[in-house]
């Protein structure tokens, strides 16, 4: 079994995930045509194996795919990384790619374990100064109050100096803090690439240094518009802090659910666009946090799901066309080393006679 590049002479590594086939970071795979390469790190060249070797390795690998917990594809091509960091590319007809709930359950139960940590604190701070109120010399009521009091003043300071974007339009520079996101809107815009634009309140002027800026009156916010890749960016940072209390299991589950049915992240928010939720008051509202949570998660999903497989894309393209011009190599080389008849055969099979 070959280590090194047949085009360039580079060494092409080793793997410990296929037992079959320890050679190589990176193999492409076609079950169909029963091929496998070994993508070179240097070159990227495709080096195809031995026909004698390759059908264990090419079974080991279509089951591993299977199994990926990552995977992406296109048309003719799927990648995916498995074992101890080993990529898969998988030649034929592609998979659909799955929105696993393993991959954001944990993030959205972490937040919601927070904010009950928080809200458990809430309230043993409230009752302490129930209890504590007399000795104290407090009131009961105000013994009641004032841990909420406090922590609502904290929590609003908070809010209003804490940044979560930064951007720049034709008028300039305006930076969105924490508390604008309360009115946050998924808008339609036909003129727009993407369908849809982002509204928010934001603060105009230079942007503040640091994660915190430095506190405005409500009044000297305006109104600002998000379009194209900037409203794209706008929704990876802002829906998290949206989406911080998190979210069970069950809720989770209905938005991978809610996700699965859409064609693309792409349709999930233009059907939010034209979305209606309910405020705190029971009122109608087009703000994303008024959504249903199920629908903020699934959003929120969508926008990390389309931001790496639009990073894999490049990628993916470059694979499929090198598979082309090595599909034509692999398919002389063996020819080669079979019988005429043989060949004879396989075509007719092939061609269902």
């Amino acid at each position: 079994m070959y280590a090194t590049c047949t085009f360039c002479q580079a060494t092409l590594g080793r793997n410990e995930t296929l037992e079959h086939f320890p050679v190589g970071r990176r193999l492409a795979f076609d079950q169909a045509r029963g091929r496998l390469w070994v993508v070179c790190p240097s070159c990227r060249l495709w080096n195809l194996s031995p026909l004698e070797i390759r059908w264990e390795a090419i079974e080991e690998a279509e089951r591993l795919y299977f199994d990926a917990r990552k995977r992406v594809s296109t048309e003719n091509i799927g990648l995916a990384r498995v074992g101890d960091g080993v990529d898969l590319v998988r030649v034929g007809e592609p998979l659909r790619p799955e929105f696993a709930a393993w991959r954001y359950g944990e993030r959205f139960g972490s937040r919601r374990r927070r904010h009950l940590l928080w809200t458990s604190a809430s309230v043993a701070s409230t009752l302490a100064y129930w209890v504590a109120g007399p000795v104290l010399g407090l009131t009961v009521a105000s013994a009641a109050l004032l841990p909420y009091n406090l922590i609502q003043a904290s929590r609003g300071f908070y809010d209003s100096r804490r940044v979560v974007g930064k951007f720049h339009d034709a008028e300039g520079p305006f930076t969105v803090n924490y508390r604008h996101l309360n009115d946050a809107q998924v808008v339609a815009d036909r003129e727009s690439t993407l369908g849809w634009r982002l509204r928010v309140t934001a603060k105009r002027g230079p942007h503040p240094n640091g994660r915190f800026g430095r506190a405005v009156s409500v009044f000297k916010d305006k109104r600002v518009e998000i379009v194209g890749a900037d409203a794209e960016v706008a929704m990876r940072q802002f829906l998290p802090v949206i989406n911080r209390v998190g979210g069970k299991s069950e809720s989770v589950a209905l938005a991978v659910r809610k996700l699965e049915h859409a064609r693309s992240p792409h349709d999930l928010f233009l059907r939010t666009a034209q979305e209606v939720g309910r405020d705190a008051y029971g009122d109608p509202s087009r703000a994303l946090a008024a959504m249903p949570l199920e629908l903020r998660l699934a959003l929120e999903m969508a926008a990390h799901e389309d931001a790496e497989r639009r990073a894999l894309e490049g990628e993916l393209a470059q694979l499929e066309a090198t598979w082309k011009e090595a599909e034509e190599i692999a398919a002389i080389a063996d020819q080669l080393t079979l019988p005429a008849k043989l060949i004879t055969q396989l075509e007719r099979l092939g061609r269902g006679r």
